[in-house]
Parts: structure tokens; sequence; C-alpha cells
């Protein structure tokens, strides 16, 4: 070797110096490392040096405390002489001395910025100049193969790791170097969806990190494992390999591989229908990666934290923070990455009726999809583009987008294009065509554990049954779609399923069961903001109202419709509402939306106003509606309560904390028929409050709302004087209407 290196330190007025003369130079706190520094805030394996030909890489293992190079902290830097390194902000300094071959420093001792080029480039030239040193070829393979899969290129990672196919290349390798190697491979062969044989690479890597007894490195191979034995739908076995990665990656303090492993822990929850358990590992894994330096890992999480707005139905605030996460991956370089982040951000541009900005996004992505010919990024945006044309009204675009995205598709079936080309069809008047496109979308989301999709299949083939006549065979549908594990924190799925409950409801005559679904649907979507979902809720409300005689009720309805529409620019959906405004019995009637009546929602009212038509204006007093008052503190559960109850007629007051739900009750002089209180109040919790009117002889009826499904919650709920007892975590409006009239009654 024609340069070494050394690191050189001063303690207690003694110079010491480490050479590094090894392929690997390891530092950490304990024994095993090359260099052992004794302090707590170093990892048990914090970071390595590798040599490069005459080069030299410091990078960071994923520690808690971090590698700094010269003050600013670094995850991998090629090292030039003279620079300072030390292990944590404030750990003991390091001078880093390259030599030639005589002991004379090479450079000029004088510290430099770091390389403004990634290291792809710094490195790739150095293949064919290696030392003949296996140890060091193959340490810069795996370099270089993890600079390309930050970057999504998991093709050229697997070129230029495939010469450890041979296993003369690879037996010519020391256990650890053979490990390391075999990771990478697995690795880049999971994001090339050879997810088997990743499996069988990763658990030979897995192996001779046991043999070596290296844990970083087993830990390492079990997370990997754990991402291919998700992508094949063996969750327990990829929990089991995550956790155990997750153990290890605590007791080293490696922050870095503790934060993927809740990425994945999340995922697999997500996969699970355990919302709750995705939520706790997606947080935990932005905590972990906020002091970081590891851009590709930081990017997938912020793209993490914007699903779980999208999710919450928080679409207001789900735009800026994938815009956030399109920026920091913009800086990654991560071309697929990206297009994933383009195609979340269109769709909550999309159901927020921002359909101009979802079109020029939707041309941003198609052009940069064909320009790196990334084939499954064209027909997904090319999918995305079919619905979007759908929407608009404009069906022949949308029948040539999505028949270009199946052809890119090719032999492999993706639930959400067979969707959308269904929904084509049927509106097409192919209606067998799309019902078997449905259930083959149906298919692929079942074998892919896909149960978002399962659930807006179902909820299609739905409508499509009702649009051929067949009742018998939506209920089925239906009833199969709900009983599906929802992921639904939002309730957005639910919306989905309660419109289409809708419309079998008034498709059989059940117009009350169909209003009622209808009305809980459209408070869904105005809660989420959804302008066009929330529109096609105010026409088929509408009908329900023309249908029933109400002729000022559907007018105001559809004249809503047409206004949600029309601002979108929904052709379809406008041309069906203004042919029902065009009817000659809606003709000279006015909308009854506008009328006033102290206490009662804008629905009470109309049907107040309807009654007094029908039966004149002295046969009827004005009824006082059955008053609730909600204690809930959650904005959103709250908001989706009041929304919900007003159109059903009931005059709602809305607190937030115990102490006044407890006042408002004792002290109002009306009084309230029935009360809706969260368990978890501030001040006074829903238990103490209903105690306490128990107390004071108050027979109110109470409905307790409990963050739990157990036993205990409920038992303690009746013991406290509450008439029921429901859970939040999976509220059903119907479930809690039938108490409240079964209270009242």
């Amino acid at each position: 070797m024609g340069v070494r290196a050394e690191l050189h330190t001063t303690g207690n007025g003694v110079e010491q110096v480490y050479s590094l003369d090894v392929p690997r130079f390891s530092v950490g706190r304990t024994k095993e490392n090359s260099l052992k520094v004794p302090d707590a805030s170093i990892s048990r394996n914090h970071a390595e040096v590798i040599r490069l030909g005459d080069d030299f890489l410091l990078r960071d293992l994923g520690s808690t405390n971090g590698s700094y190079v010269n003050g600013t902290r670094i995850s991998e830097q090629l090292l030039h002489d003279g620079d300072v390194v030390s292990f944590g902000p404030h750990g003991q300094e390091f001078r880093f001395t390259r030599l030639d071959k005589e002991g004379l420093r090479t450079d000029s001792g004088v510290w430099r910025p770091p390389e403004t080029g990634g290291l792809i480039e710094s490195l790739s030239g150095r293949l064919n100049s290696t030392t003949g040193d296996v140890r060091e070829e193959a340490s810069l393979r795996c370099v270089l193969a993890e600079a390309y899969l930050s970057k999504g290129n998991f093709k050229e990672a697997l070129r230029l790791l495939a010469r450890y196919a041979d296993p003369t290349a690879l037996l010519s390798l020391p256990l650890s170097y053979r490990a390391s190697v075999l990771l990478w491979l697995g690795r880049a062969q999971v994001e090339g969806k050879q997810r088997q044989i990743a499996v069988e690479t990763l658990e030979r890597s897995l192996n001779l990190a046991n043999k070596e007894s290296d844990e970083n490195a087993a830990a390492e191979a079990h997370a990997s494992l754990g991402h291919a034995k998700m992508g094949l739908r063996d969750l327990l076995a990829a929990r089991d390999h995550l956790n155990r990665s997750m153990l290890t990656a605590r007791r080293g303090g490696n922050a870095r591989l503790g934060s993927e492993v809740h990425l994945w822990l999340g995922k697999v929850d997500w996969k699970d229908g355990d919302f709750d358990g995705a939520l706790y590992n997606w947080t935990r894994a932005a905590r972990l990666a906020e002091g970081l330096n590891a851009p590709p890992l930081q990017a997938r999480v912020q793209m993490q934290q914007a699903f779980v707005l999208y999710a919450e139905g928080k679409l207001k605030e789900a735009v800026p923070a994938y815009e956030a996460a399109i920026d920091r991956i913009q800086a990654v370089g991560n071309i697929a990455l990206l297009l994933k982040a383009y195609s979340s951000l269109s769709r909550a541009l999309v159901r927020l009726g921002q359909w101009s900005a979802a079109r020029r996004l939707l041309e941003d992505r198609l052009a940069l999809a064909r320009e790196y010919g990334i084939n499954k990024g064209e027909a997904v945006a090319l999918t995305d583009l079919a619905e979007l044309e759908l929407l608009s009204g404009d069906l022949q675009p949308a029948v040539e987008a999505i028949e270009s995205a199946c052809k890119i598709h090719g032999e492999h079936v993706y639930a959400r294009t067979q969707r959308i080309l269904g929904r084509i069809l049927v509106v097409r008047g192919q209606l067998q065509e799309g019902i078997k496109a449905l259930e083959t979308g149906l298919t692929a989301a079942r074998e892919n554990g896909a149960l978002e999709e399962q659930i807006l299949i179902g909820v299609e083939l739905a409508l499509a049954h009702l649009e051929g006549g067949e009742s018998a065979a939506a209920q089925s549908r239906l009833n199969e779609a709900e009983a599906t594990t929802p992921l639904d924190p939002a309730l957005t799925l639910m919306g989905r399923a309660l419109y289409a409950r809708g419309c079998y409801y008034a498709a059989v005559n059940q117009i009350g069961e169909a209003n009622r679904c209808f009305a809980q649907c459209l408070a869904i979507f105005q809660t989420t903001g959804d302008p066009y979902r929330a529109g096609l809720c105010q026409l088929a409300i509408g009908e329900i109202r023309a249908k029933s005689g109400r002729d000022d009720s559907a007018r105001a309805h559809f004249e809503e419709a047409q206004r949600q529409f029309a601002k979108l620019g929904a052709a379809r959906e406008l041309k069906r509402v203004e042919v029902r405004l065009a009817y000659s019995h809606l003709a000279d009637v006015a909308p009854a939306l506008t009328a006033a009546t102290r206490q009662l929602s804008k629905t009470a009212r109309l049907s107040l106003e309807h009654l007094t038509t029908v039966l004149g204006t002295g046969a009827l007093s004005t009824p006082r509606a059955s008053r609730i008052l909600v204690a809930v503190a959650n904005d959103e559960l709250a908001l989706l309560l009041l929304k919900g109850l007003e159109v059903e007629n009931y005059a709602v007051t809305r607190v937030q904390d115990g102490r006044t739900a407890y006042e408002q009750t004792t002290l109002s002089i009306a009084g309230y028929d029935l009360m809706i209180l969260d368990a978890l109040l501030e001040h006074r919790s829903g238990f103490d409050v209903c105690r306490e009117l128990r107390k004071r002889k108050l027979e109110t009826p109470v409905i307790l709302l409990g963050a739990r499904q157990g036993l205990e919650d409920k038992i303690e709920a009746l013991q406290s004087g509450a008439d029921d007892f429901l859970s939040k975590r999976n509220l059903v409006f119907e479930e809690l209407l039938a108490k409240i009239d079964a209270l009242l009654r």
C-alpha cells in the first residue's frame, strides 16, 4: 500500500497514535472494536473507517450522539490529512494524518471543506485501482451499493455485487466481509422485488454474523429479513425479525437502525390493521431520526409522517408535509421514492378538489418516470390520471390512460389500477366487464393484504351491482367490505361504505335508512374536506327529498351539489344535477336551507318547514328539539358528532372539559335530554361527571365514550351511573344513534 493513515490524540499530556492498518477500523465503547473509547456517550458500535485504495472513508454506524469531522456531524465522509474527528459532539478529538510509505504526510495539513460530489462519483473510478486486497474491494463495492440503493437504483447495486454470486469470490473473503457483502446483496434483491431469493441471501448473512458473534451485523440482517418477510406477507416472521433487531439497536445505542426498524414495524402494524400501533412506531421512527445526519432515512420518515396526516383526514396539513418530504427526497436524488411522494401528494390534491394542481403534478410525474425509465412509476401516474379524467367527466382520455397503465403493468395485477379500470367500464355501460375487472383487483388486494383497497373495491362492486339492479349481490358485497378490518382513523373508508349503503337503501326503498346514511357520510366528507364526495352526498339527499315530495329541500341540496361540481369541473355529475334541477316540479320552488328557526340545525329547520307547509301553520306548533350535550376533547370527533346529530334534528351543545360539562348540566334552566361524555376529559373525567350527577339525583341519560374496548371500562362506566358505553376506537355512528333513540324513547 502506497499510503497509510493514523489517528492522533492527546490524553493526560501524552500523545497516542492509532494506526489505520486494517481494511475496516471500528470505533466503539466495547473491546471488540479496533479503537475502544470507554465513554457512556459512545455507542457499542459507533463508527468505522474503511480503506478504499489510498483513501479513507469515515462512516457513522447510526450512533445516537453522532460522528463529527471538523465540528460538523456526518453520516459518511472521505477524510483529508489534518481533519479533526470526534465521536459525539463533545467527545475526545482525533487528528487524521495520511502518510506515504516513507512516513511523510501526503496532504498539506490544511483543512479542506467536504467534497461536493457524491460518493458514487468519488468512488466509482477506484474499482479498477484497488490494491488487490479482496477485503478492500468488497468494502468499496458495498459502500457503492449502499449509495446506489439510497438513490433507488437497485439495478446498479445488484450489478456491483453480482460477482459474489460466484462461490469462489465469496469464499475468498473473511467471514465478516462475507456477511457484509451478502447483507447488501440481499437488500438490493429486496428493492428489486426478488424477495424469496433475498430471504435466502439474508439468512446466510445472518448465520455468518452469528458465527462471528457480530451483534451489529446480525441486527442489520434481522432488520432486512423483516423487510423482506413483510413483502412476502409473512407478518408474524417479519415482526419477529424486526423486534430482534430492535433489541440490539437499543442495547448498542444505534439510533439509525432503531429508526429504520420502527419505520418497518409501523408498516407491519398497518398491514395488520392496527393503526394505533403503526402511529406509535412511525412517531418513534421520527424522533430517533431527528438528530441523525441520514438524509435517505429522514426522507422516508418524513414521507410516513405525511401519510399519517393523510390517513387521519388532515388533508390540508398533509399537502405541505408531502411537499417538505419531496424537497428532502430531491436532495437525496431517489427518483423512485420521489415518484411515490408525488403520487401521494397528487391524490391528496384530488381529494381536496385542487384538480388543476393535481393535473400539473401528474404531467411532471409522467415526464420524470419516462425520463428515468421507471415503468411502474409511469403506470401508477397513468392510473391517477385516468381517475382524474373520470372525475372530470372526460371519459375517452380516462380510457386511454388506464389502457396504457394496464399495458405497462403487463402480467402484474395491481389492485388500484383494476379498481379505476372497473369504474371506467361501469360508467361506459360495460357493466359485466367492469365487475370482472373489480373482482380481479379484489383478488390482488387480498393476496397482497391491502386492506384499504379491499374495502374500496368492495364498495365499488356494490355500486356496480346496484347499477345492474342486483340489490342482493350489492348487499353481500357491502357486508364483506364492512367486515374487513378498516384502517380508518378519519372515517374516510366508512364514509365511502356509508354512501354505498345509502344507495342500497334507496334502491330497496328504505328511505329513512338511506337518508341517515347519506347524512352521516356527508358529515364525514365535509369534515375531511372532500368536496367531490360531499357533492355526491348532497345529490343523493336531494333525490331522496324529491321522492318524498319535499321539493324545497330537494332543490336546496341539488343547488349545493351543483355549486360543488361546478367549482371542481366535474362535468358528468354537474350534468346529472342540472337534469334534476330542470324538473318541472322544482322550477318554481325556493330552496329551503335559508330558513331560520332558533336552536335547530339546517336540516331540522327544513323538516319543520315542510310539516308546517303540509299541515298548515295553525296545525303545528314549533317542536322542541331534543337537547344533547356533547363533552368531547377531540375536535375532529366532536365535529363529526355535531354534524351527524344536527342532521338527525337534535339541538347540540359542545363543551371540551369535564368541569364545564358538569356546570352546564347542573346550572342550565332548560336542561339537557341526554349527555355524551368522553371518559378522558380535562379537570373532571367523564366517569367523575357521571358520578356527581347521580349523587345530585340528576337522571339525565348518559352515554360514555371510552378509548378502549375492554370490559373494565364498560364496567366502570356502568358503575359510575352511565346508561351506556361505546368505544371511540371503532365508533359506529348508527349504533350511537340507536342508543340515543332508545334512551330518549
